[in-house]
């Protein structure tokens, strides 16, 4: 299994990378997950990967995910 970090998570790239995980969940494991601003996306990303650490750039945002 490879663990990995998605940096930029709730980007069309960040997006991308979680469909791959999601279509290979025996060989990709999501311990992470970084995101700009985008609150919303970040938290129902979080609820359905569960990572070990997820970062919000943005301080404001951040309390709404918090």
């Amino acid at each position: 299994m490879t663990n990995v970090v998605i940096l930029g998570s709730t980007g069309s790239i960040g997006t991308q990378a979680l469909q791959t995980a999601r279509a290979l969940p025996e060989e990709i494991r999501v311990l992470g997950l970084t995101a700009g601003s985008n609150a919303e996306l970040l938290s129902r990303q979080i609820e359905l990967w569960h990572p070990e650490v997820a970062v919000l750039a943005d301080e404001a945002a951040y309390f709404e995910v918090k």
